[in-house]
């Protein structure tokens, strides 16, 4: 495999596209996210979409035309066509990881509370204070 061969996957990667494209009976192509695609404050022009890859990075074509000095002396290769990014999905995606990740999370501060960690521990982990941190998982992590 060369360099840059598996840019789609990593793109995706952490998403919960996978299973839902197979339950859709989607099981061509991904779509390769551009490198600045979830970051609309740096890059408002994005196209979200990548279209070429440079060493490890994708980018989609406005990107590419703005980049400054990213790959500079090394041949930008080409993506083949491939699915466009489906914004709509992918906020659904990144909602459903979000879930998931809460989830996890408030289970992490149960565990921390019941082996004795008090909130004061658990706020400078989480980089609040001992109230926001009890007011948010106070309940369901047990007082």
């Amino acid at each position: 495999m060369r360099a840059g061969d598996d840019v789609g996957r990593r793109s995706w990667q952490g998403l919960a596209v996978s299973g839902q494209r197979r339950q859709a009976g989607l099981d061509g192509p991904l779509p390769v996210l551009c490198y600045y695609a979830a970051d609309p404050a740096r890059r408002p022009g994005c196209a979200v979409t990548a279209e070429v890859v440079i060493g490890p990075v994708a980018l989609c074509g406005a990107c590419e035309r703005a980049r400054s000095s990213l790959g500079k002396g090394v041949a930008a290769r080409r993506l083949p066509p491939g699915p466009a990014v489906d914004v709509l999905a992918w906020v659904g995606e990144a909602d459903a990881v979000a879930g998931q990740v809460q989830a996890r999370l408030a289970a992490a501060v149960r565990r921390a509370r019941l082996r004795g960690h008090s909130w004061a521990e658990i706020a400078g982990r989480l980089g609040v204070t001992r109230q926001a941190a009890q007011q948010r998982f106070g309940r369901a992590a047990g007082r």
